[in-house]
């Protein structure tokens, strides 16, 4: 009913039909919910979730905590969102940990929409928010995850917002409370990078604006001194049961490790010539859209218009740092994303010329990834690792054939394509989930880590067991093996005994220092298929240094 009435008033404002606007309507919740808990914890979500985890066993939600050692790498408001998923839904579930992200996901695209819409027509204001929602980066990686990522873009992106819109009005000192408070939230979420793009953003605004006074005006210090003190508040409270100097030192290394300070000139000029190509490849189809910036006369039209100018500004401002870190991952520009497709939806009501050569090639490209999408929804049905899903052949038809109607749909009406896509990419989401989910926790890498992981923990429950020295646990084994135990596998770095059995990574330390393993779980990225447990046959400083043979690995 309330997707009928959504629809319906929607269809008031814009040339779509009511039943591709109800399609959208219902594909985007069931494309990103349905079996969101089945796969197994990739990378560093199960770090998350375990720091979680030991803040709800332990009681003490102040001094972040991984296998009862600090845990310094990130501020912990996300690790206290994920505890109170994990609380309200009675279980220590996959599905905890990533609906946060889903609903900071669907927050993030309403807040594109309703600030695009300050400036355009909802048809565009509506297309940039699902063309983010629909990149391939998104809706087939990040979605399915429960990092941070997703919410930390939201938040930055909002305070960019807030600084244009704020600024266009020249209500100062309401611009730098809220986007002051919002890179106090940053903060909280994943550090020093908040501050990066605050600073920035605040510079942009003032030289665009031409408010350079503004910089010492009483309105701006006073946020600044208010955000830093909201900061300083958590962390004075962190001083009464750890000391600060570490955690602000982690800090600062977890930011400058992925700099041309770690890794050198070259591989630095090898990153700045792919960027531009590897982002292009990670926010598919919509980039697509780039080859209308060949056109000269369409890149005027980007300067026409004051928000989409600067958009422009802002996303390259602060996409240079990321251009010049080589240790760059896509996540941690999400929220300069919907910058950029504010400017390509610039762009389409001057390329709907059907005899336009240029409208033309973009068209056919778009449509080749619907007919790529078509294809791949009824593959599971000649792929061997499907067959035991039950009723798979009708369920991969019914997809495949409602992809051939958007297909043919896409060609007889092209005043619908983009939205026609979107509606694709939801159903092939949506067919992802039914069809290709189950398999990875059936049989993947990682659910045979899950599977070992569990196991191990059920032989182990009830027993004393540690995590030797700095042996690296990998984020998923760290969970799955806190979860079937049911508490904390503390690390041990002194008063070691014989007596006890100790996790070891034998790429750290060599099995010698251990009597013969007595067990052992399944890991994926350690460079060594196992990890094992083991007795120590000294405990003498001089013996353990002895045969420590490697370093702590780093992912």
């Amino acid at each position: 009913m309330f997707t009928f009435v959504a629809a319906s008033k929607i269809h008031n404002q814009v040339q779509l039909p009511r039943w591709l606007l109800i399609s959208i309507l219902l594909l985007i919740p069931l494309a990103f919910l349905v079996n969101l808990g089945v796969q197994p914890f990739i990378d560093d979500e199960g770090n998350r979730t375990t720091v979680a985890l030991e803040m709800l066993w332990s009681g003490n939600f102040i001094t972040p905590t991984l296998h009862g050692e600090y845990y310094y790498n990130k501020p912990p408001l996300w690790n206290w969102i994920l505890a109170l998923s994990i609380w309200l839904h009675g279980q220590t579930a996959e599905w905890a940990t990533r609906f946060p992200s889903v609903l900071a996901l669907l927050g993030f695209s309403w807040t594109i929409f309703r600030y695009v819409r300050r400036h355009f027509s909802w048809e565009r204001a509506a297309l940039v928010a699902l063309m983010f929602l629909t990149c391939g980066r998104v809706i087939l990686w990040e979605s399915l995850l429960g990092l941070i990522d997703l919410t930390f873009s939201w938040v930055i992106f909002t305070m960019i917002m807030v600084l244009y819109h704020e600024s266009e009005r020249e209500r100062w000192g309401r611009m730098f409370l809220f986007s002051y408070l919002l890179m106090a939230v940053g903060f909280m979420f994943k550090g020093l990078p908040a501050i990066a793009f605050q600073g920035l953003s605040v510079l942009l605004v003032l030289y665009y604006r031409k408010a350079w006074r503004q910089l010492f005006s009483l309105a701006h210090i006073g946020s600044g001194l208010l955000a830093v003190g909201l900061i300083a508040v958590y962390y004075a409270v962190y001083h009464q049961y750890h000391s600060l100097e570490t955690v602000f030192q982690v800090l600062f290394v977890e930011s400058g490790k992925r700099t041309a300070v770690a890794y050198g000139w070259w591989d630095t000029i090898k990153h700045v010539l792919n960027f531009p190509i590897e982002l292009s490849y990670h926010f598919l189809p919509w980039t697509v859209l780039l080859l209308f910036l060949f056109r000269k006369s369409l890149r005027v039209k980007l300067s026409e218009n004051g928000f989409v100018r600067f958009c422009r500004y802002a996303l390259f401002v602060n996409l240079i740092i990321y251009w010049l870190s080589p240790n760059f991952y896509p996540r941690y520009i999400l929220m300069l994303v919907p910058l950029g497709f504010v400017q390509l939806v610039h762009l389409i009501p001057e390329m709907k010329q059907e005899n336009d050569r240029l409208y033309m090639i973009v068209r056919i490209l778009l449509g080749l990834f619907l007919l790529v999408l078509t294809g791949g929804s009824i593959a599971p049905v000649f792929v061997e690792d499907t067959q035991f899903i039950t009723g798979l052949v009708w369920k991969s038809g019914l997809v495949f054939l409602l992809m051939v109607g958007l297909f043919v749909v896409y060609w007889r009406r092209p005043q619908w394509q983009y939205f026609l896509l979107i509606a694709g990419f939801l159903l092939f989401r949506l067919g992802f989930d039914i069809l290709a989910l189950p398999p990875r926790a059936v049989d993947s890498s990682a659910q045979r880590l899950r599977d070992s992981t569990v196991e191990f923990a059920e032989r182990w429950k009830g027993r004393e067991l540690y995590v030797f020295l700095e042996s690296h646990m990998e984020p998923a084994n760290s969970y799955y093996l806190q979860r079937g135990m049911d508490g904390i596998v503390f690390r041990k770095k002194e008063g070691f005994n014989q007596d006890d059995f100790y996790i070891y990574n034998p790429m750290q330390y060599d099995r010698s220092l251990f009597g013969p393993p007595v067990d052992s779980f399944v890991v994926r990225h350690a460079g060594h298929p196992v990890y094992y447990v083991g007795q120590l046959r000294s405990v003498e400083p001089e013996e353990i240094e002895a045969k420590t043979i490697g370093q702590r690995p780093t992912f």
